[in-house]
């Protein structure tokens, strides 16, 4: 058997049964995150859930209407969709579910008692049959009125999949290889001690968007009521060519898990050295186009209106990977690389930030300082403000 990695989702209410099904599958072999006294949310519950989720390999969920219901269990089925985690469902319960577990294969334990419920689910991860279950067929069919005109001929495309209304985003690709990231105070002197030291780091191959999400993008969730609209969402709809903002992490966490249920690609926010290579390329330059800073590159305080422009305002501030509006426009939220910690110390203090996470780019509203590709600004995760949005990743699959 190999060696496999398992995240186990559940209801609390049912504990005693699953603390069956772990330890037959411990006894199997198997390396099993389960928590069985229930994260409390806040900042700690985000950090060891998406770190978890993402460094195992199958995600199993126990199916009751109990956790259907659950909030916890709807967003680690959300996280699990948008790190593109194998998925084998587990019926315990008969359970009205929705979306994409209706056209799953699951596993049917609901007649059994706990030790033979749990021997069928082992069976089940070694058969190829229910194990993963292919995808059903998409009906997709291009829908190029979706689009706003000016967004169109920037290469956006809209789409109806499976009847869901949706744009798609022009990407750049990144190929795989080193890059220098953070800052060297002998070519930067306005870097701060949490980009140092500059370091040469590897990253695997990705396709960033060539923008930030826009509020026409947005929309298409808010139709499909898969997000809610945003503080001020009257304002932001009068102009759907700008990068939507007032978005928080989770929010943003949340718009990539139904774009990739949606269309059946694996998107994601970018980790902070997907999106500071992307930004800079590989020579370790301070602003997407070089090391001077220019006004007219990028919407910042000292350069810009004032406000938000329509994305690609600024064609000068091109990153070597065609990328556009990385230095100012709006901050872009940056997520976690798998396996790793959500959060970094405090360079000065030695604490952990456990509230709060990383945006990048600066933006319409900060000085220029503040768009140097390695800076880093902070916010607590689920705060949302007039200059924060964010641009995803689409991680090709091998």
């Amino acid at each position: 058997m190999p060696a496999t990695r398992l995240f186990v989702s559940h209801s609390t209410q049912d504990n005693a049964w699953c603390r069956v099904l772990v330890a037959a599958l411990q006894g199997a072999g198997y390396d099993v995150w389960y928590d069985e006294q229930g994260l409390t949310g806040g900042a700690t519950w985000v950090e060891t859930l998406q770190r978890e989720v993402q460094s195992r390999e199958v995600f199993v969920v126990v199916l009751t209407p109990e956790a259907w219901a659950s909030p916890w269990v709807q967003e680690e089925v959300k996280l699990a969709l948008a790190t593109r985690r194998t998925i084998l469902p587990v019926m315990l319960k008969p359970t009205a579910v929705e979306g994409f577990l209706v056209t799953r294969q699951w596993v049917d334990v609901s007649a059994l008692d706990a030790p033979t419920g749990a021997q069928r689910v082992l069976t089940a991860l070694g058969s190829p049959v229910v194990f993963p279950a292919p995808p059903a067929p998409k009906q997709i069919a291009p829908a190029p009125q979706l689009v706003p005109p000016t967004l169109a001929q920037r290469g956006f495309t809209g789409w109806v999949v499976d009847g869901v209304e949706v744009i798609r985003p022009p990407v750049c690709p990144v190929p795989a290889g080193a890059f220098l990231m953070g800052s060297d105070p002998a070519r930067d002197p306005q870097a701060t001690d949490a980009e140092f030291p500059q370091r040469m780091v590897q990253v695997a191959a990705f396709e960033i968007g060539q923008y930030p999400v826009t509020v026409a993008e947005y929309a298409y969730a808010v139709k499909a009521q898969a997000a809610r609209p945003l503080p001020d969402w009257q304002k932001q709809v009068m102009r759907p060519d700008h990068p939507v903002t007032q978005i928080s992490w989770k929010t943003a966490l949340a718009y990539a898990a139904w774009l990739t249920q949606v269309t059946g690609e694996p998107w994601r926010l970018p980790t902070e050295e997907d999106w500071e290579k992307a930004a800079r390329g590989t020579d370790g330059r301070i602003y997407p186009w070089g090391n001077v800073w220019e006004p007219a590159r990028a919407n910042t305080e000292d350069g810009g209106p004032g406000d938000t422009t329509p994305v690609g305002a600024y064609p000068g501030g091109v990153s070597p990977y065609g990328a556009l509006d990385m230095a100012g426009s709006v901050n872009e939220w940056c997520g976690i690389p798998p396996g790793s910690p959500l959060l970094r110390p405090d360079p000065i203090t030695g604490e952990e930030r456990k509230s709060t996470g990383y945006l990048a780019g600066g933006s319409w509203n900060d000085r220029a300082t503040l768009a140097r590709v390695a800076h880093r600004s902070q916010l607590f995760m689920g705060e949302r403000t007039e200059d924060t949005g964010f641009r995803l990743v689409r991680q090709p699959t091998v």
